[in-house]
């Protein structure tokens, strides 16, 4: 038994080293309060939405977007964290934290 098998980490499953990954669209442990999401179309849009309205923060990094999408991706998520009372962070660059009513980011 190793050190992360007292994680939940599976024995059997074997990590690729020296090949990078690309960044899934959504990242979520558990009820961990923070969702990660890199869309790469506007459709993705609902599934960070979905995020927001059970509590969640969503970190969103728009690299992969023209920025003509980007920007209705921002207008999107702008208007739905409105709705329910949230706010928004520009974090840097084309990464932005979009959070729900009640949390407050400090910058």
């Amino acid at each position: 038994m190793g050190v992360f098998d007292l994680f939940g980490r599976d024995s059997k499953v074997k990590e690729s080293r020296g090949k990078t990954a690309e960044r899934p669209l959504f990242t979520e442990q558990g009820d961990a309060p923070l969702a990660v999401f890199e869309p790469s179309d506007f459709k993705d849009v609902e599934r960070i939405i979905d995020a927001l309205k059970v509590g969640k923060n969503a970190m969103v990094h728009l690299n992969k977007l023209k920025p003509e999408t980007a920007r209705r991706v921002i207008d999107m998520l702008s208007g739905a964290v409105y709705a329910i009372g949230g706010g928004v962070y520009e974090m840097q660059n084309n990464v932005f934290m979009f959070s729900p009513t009640g949390v407050e980011i400090m910058q």
